[in-house]
């Protein structure tokens, strides 16, 4: 079993196991998972099926609002002439 299936499987068992107590608050705390999270898995498995239970892909490292390096290093450069020629 991989630790895709064991996640898929533990997101699972919380939803059988509130499904069995009535309980979603004793599910939770008997599963360690917040209640917020629980109805996100609820949510995604209604909609999405056994799919809707993978774990999503980490969220983009880089900010779109960023500057392009060369442009950064474009300023750096000319900022620096800038010093110079007011140095001189």
């Amino acid at each position: 079993m991989n630790a895709e299936t064991k996640v898929i499987k533990h997101k699972l068992s919380v939803l059988e196991l509130a499904e069995a107590l009535g309980n979603v608050s004793a599910a939770c705390r008997q599963r360690g998972v917040s209640r917020p999270q629980f109805y996100d898995y609820k949510r995604r498995f209604q909609t999405h099926g056994m799919e809707g239970l993978r774990d999503l892909p980490p969220i983009a490292k880089h900010h779109p609002n960023t500057t392009p390096p060369e442009t950064v290093e474009k300023i750096k450069g000319l900022a620096m002439t800038s010093i110079l020629k007011n140095l001189f």
